[in-house]
């Protein structure tokens, strides 16, 4: 289905204030604030290409939540053009991370509909390591996503949310912080987000060989777009982002399964041919958990899926958490209605609800052991001064400590919430 509306659904903590507010980016205009030209890019050699001998080189320092990075990126006049051309669209450039250089590296801009931001702002940024240099990596790493925070003025709902799938039992990307330049100029404070790739599926399955697919919106610009699901006739619009192209044959697999079983008695138990139950209530319960608005079982946005060949079966992954820490009917929608196909079917089934049940009591349990204040609060500490300084941040500095706070109230009392919810 395609649909056209503005969307009223911004985080009340991040409204800008008068003072510092800056004008959403047009995706067509050229950059307002041009950057100079650093000269042509030099092609030299990959640092690495992932490994020592049969050994995979350690990455996990580059997701640290204890430090803040230092990432140069270096744009020729040709890349800041193309950019202001063509925003996702690949071009040359260098970058710096810790005085590593990866010189060159394709990059590109990031976000659509709320979060899209020029050169001449604050923009996301998708770096790919081996867009020009063949099997060059950083650290293993194909890409690294730098995410602006525009619609997140504590800078910490991404990390937060995500570490708590990960305390559930979901695959989900690691993250880090970065004080980010372009061509020297400070670009303010970044979240460092591990895009899943070849090595994150190795990281998390035993057999990486599947295929993953992006479950993320297609834009057609403004706000026109279509979201995906499962039964809602856009298979062929899911992305394959690894493995070998069937046609989208097991997303197919999925909508038929769903349509076969709909309304059925036996609804969990045909589903459960295709889709891995425990994979997807783990996640869903950590989406409302998180009060991911934006995600699968709310809005159905932003997920990725991967098809396990040791099972057939799919396991769903979380992805873009900037809309996260809200309540449902700030957007208009509904916990106990859903639009996500599969969440929305469980609900309608009272076997698949009490086995949802019982998952959300296990997620509760795990999210109380791994104490997501304390994290919280260790995270406060490391970015406090970064994201007060943020030269480009469109929040006024009282929103990031209020907006903070706000989330970290919502860690403090969420188990709570979520017991009474579902009658536990």
């Amino acid at each position: 289905m395609v649909v056209s509306f503005l969307l009223a659904c911004a985080d009340p903590a991040s409204v800008v204030s008068a003072e510092t507010a800056e004008p959403a980016a047009d995706t067509d205009a050229a950059t307002e604030d041009p950057l100079p030209d650093t000269g042509e890019v030099a092609n030299d050699p990959p640092i690495d290409v992932g490994t020592i001998g049969d050994q995979e080189l350690d990455d996990s320092w580059i997701f640290s939540a204890e430090v803040i990075h230092e990432i140069a990126l270096e744009l020729p006049q040709a890349t800041i053009d193309a950019l202001a051309a063509d925003p996702y669209t690949y071009a040359e450039a260098s970058v710096t991370i810790d005085g590593e250089v990866m010189d060159p590296v394709g990059l590109r801009l990031r976000g659509k509909i709320g979060s899209f931001r020029d050169l001449g702002g604050k923009p996301k940024f998708k770096i790919d390591f081996n867009q020009y240099v063949e099997d060059q990596r950083f650290y293993g790493l194909e890409t690294l996503s730098l995410n602006n925070s525009i619609v997140d003025c504590s800078y910490l709902k991404e990390a937060i949310g995500y570490r708590m799938f990960e305390a559930a039992g979901v695959a989900a990307s690691r993250t880090g912080f970065a004080e980010v330049t372009v061509n020297g100029a400070a670009y303010g404070l970044y979240v460092v987000v591990e895009v899943p790739d070849d090595r994150f599926l190795r990281r998390h399955w035993a057999d990486p060989s599947g295929r993953l697919y992006d479950g993320k919106y297609v834009w057609y610009g403004g706000y026109s777009y279509t979201l995906l699901d499962f039964g809602d006739g856009v298979d062929s619009l899911f992305q394959l982002e690894e493995g070998l192209d069937v046609g989208n044959a097991d997303i197919v697999a999925v909508s038929e399964a769903m349509a076969a079983s709909w309304g059925l008695p036996s609804w969990e138990a045909d589903m459960a041919s295709v889709i891995d139950w425990d994979v997807h209530h783990r996640m869903w319960a950590v989406e409302q958990w998180i009060g991911q608005n934006d995600g699968y079982s709310l809005n159905t946005n932003n997920y990725r899926v991967y098809f396990d060949p040791s099972d057939g079966l799919a396991d769903m992954i979380p992805w873009d958490l900037d809309y996260s820490f809200l309540y449902d009917h700030q957007w208009g929608l509904s916990w106990s209605s859903t639009r996500g196909n599969l969440t929305y079917g469980c609900l309608q089934d009272a076997a698949c609800v009490a086995t949802h049940q019982a998952v959300m009591a296990e997620v509760l349990e795990a999210i109380e052991a791994a104490d997501p204040v304390a994290q919280f609060d260790a995270m406060v500490a490391v970015i406090a001064d970064s994201g007060a300084s943020d030269p480009r941040r469109e929040c006024a500095t009282s929103s990031v400590t209020d907006t903070q706070a706000y989330v970290r109230g919502w860690l403090e009392d969420q188990n709570v919430q979520m017991r009474t919810w579902w009658g536990l």
